[in-house]
């Protein structure tokens, strides 16, 4: 009876375990999302304004660009040793991937350290408003 207790009792350290690294991980896939959202409409507002002129809309995708991914690495949940952010965009739109590692924390008694990767995308364009 002791014994089968210990390994229910070792079964629950594990279930917890796996439960709190993955909480981990859906945390931090809220918090890539959020960074990709804001960095996708900060790009987005990277408007052509000769074009705009003439009743066009158009972005300038290099700076659309560089502003999505400046604007990213500057969000107060930036971390700069486990995220990487990449900004791609054309005349239309702008299109931004986060990626983040999350590492495993209790985990690693059980199996070899890793750390889950965690990718997001977000796309925004600019949108006249009436």
């Amino acid at each position: 009876m002791i014994l089968w207790s210990l390994g229910l009792l070792l079964l629950l350290f594990l279930a917890g375990a796996v439960a709190l690294d993955l909480w981990r991980v859906v945390s931090s896939h809220g918090t890539l999302t959020g960074i990709a959202d804001k960095a996708a409409v900060a790009g987005a507002a990277e408007i052509d304004e000769r074009a705009l002129r003439h009743n066009r809309l158009r972005l300038i995708p290099s700076d659309a660009v560089a502003t999505a991914e400046d604007f990213a690495q500057a969000q107060p949940g930036w971390d700069t040793s486990s995220m990487t952010v990449r900004a791609t965009a054309d005349p239309s739109r702008v299109s931004v991937e986060v990626t983040g590692r999350v590492q495993v924390t209790l985990l690693q008694m059980f199996a070899a350290p890793q750390a889950f990767v965690v990718t997001v995308t977000s796309r925004a364009s600019p949108v006249l408003m009436e």
